[in-house]
């Protein structure tokens, strides 16, 4: 249970910090949603490197990292 709500807290901030740093969607460039492109532009890398740490993020944290996807795919706006 406490853990849930720490992971929550979690993903709670992390959407907080995308939203305040002014993160969008690319729809442009798109292979599934386009939140790497947006990711890769606001940090100024390719958005293929970004697809690839996220890849293998997603695979060290057991999952996570796609939850977490998802739901920025869901909140942040397109370009």
């Amino acid at each position: 249970m406490l853990t849930g709500i720490c992971l929550f807290l979690l993903y709670a901030a992390a959407l907080i910090a995308c939203h305040k740093a002014g993160l969008r969607r690319f729809t442009n460039d798109e292979v599934f949603g386009g939140v790497c492109a947006g990711v890769a532009a606001r940090v100024n890398l390719t958005p293929n490197l970004v697809r690839t740490l996220t890849v293998l993020a997603a695979l060290c944290t057991g999952g996570t990292v796609v939850v977490l996807y998802i739901l920025l795919w869901i909140t942040l706006p397109k370009d």
